[in-house]
């Protein structure tokens, strides 16, 4: 799915939870219920009540009394949204764990960067591991918006990333129009780099 068609499903969600909180629903659909594992039940409540639940104090109640715990629909809606926004920004990880499970997963444990530890990868170890990630559809090609200073080799390790992500260069060619347009910035203040988002 497109960059912009999750936008475009997450802007409906946001229009739904206003409109389901000017209505004051309560409970949860019980058709919604079947669609729901206690696994994210559980994850579900510790998003919403974070400080005030931990796992295990969860894992000895039921079903019923978790969906309780969440109230309505609201909250299973704004968990999706988080889930759904944090899903368009996740950059792939390059820790030992993950790579060791992505070359089992694809059932590539003969390739020489499996047997290679991460921490002596070179940048053609990256560029390799980077290729064989978008191969197999683990991740897709974006292209975000930085400042100027903001080199290429730097997109991923700057502090604060852009707030979203477009699927072409020319969409985010028309965004810094738009923005500039806005008197936001000038065009040399504002730069477009590849980058490479999980699935």
């Amino acid at each position: 799915m497109k960059l912009r068609e999750k936008r475009r499903i997450l802007l409906f969600l946001e229009l739904l939870v206003e409109r389901l909180q000017s209505e004051n629903i309560k409970g949860i659909h019980k058709n919604l219920k079947q669609y729901i594992t206690r696994e994210e039940l559980i994850e579900m409540v510790m998003w919403l009540f974070h400080k005030t639940w931990t796992p295990k104090t969860l894992a000895i109640k039921s079903d019923e009394d978790l969906f309780n715990l969440i109230g309505n629909d609201i909250g299973i809606l704004l968990f999706i949204i988080e889930k759904l926004e944090s899903s368009m920004v996740s950059y792939p990880e390059f820790e030992q764990k993950d790579i060791d499970e992505f070359f089992f997963r694809t059932q590539n444990e003969i390739h020489y960067l499996a047997h290679k530890p991460v921490d002596q990868w070179d940048e053609y170890d990256i560029s390799n591991y980077r290729s064989m990630l978008l191969k197999t559809g683990t991740t897709k090609k974006v292209f975000g918006i930085f400042t100027a200073d903001v080199l290429s080799e730097d997109a991923y390790a700057v502090t604060t990333k852009p707030s979203y992500f477009f699927d072409t260069h020319e969409e985010a060619e028309a965004k810094i129009k738009n923005i500039e347009l806005e008197g936001q910035f000038k065009t040399d203040e504002l730069t477009i780099h590849k980058l490479y988002l999980l699935q």
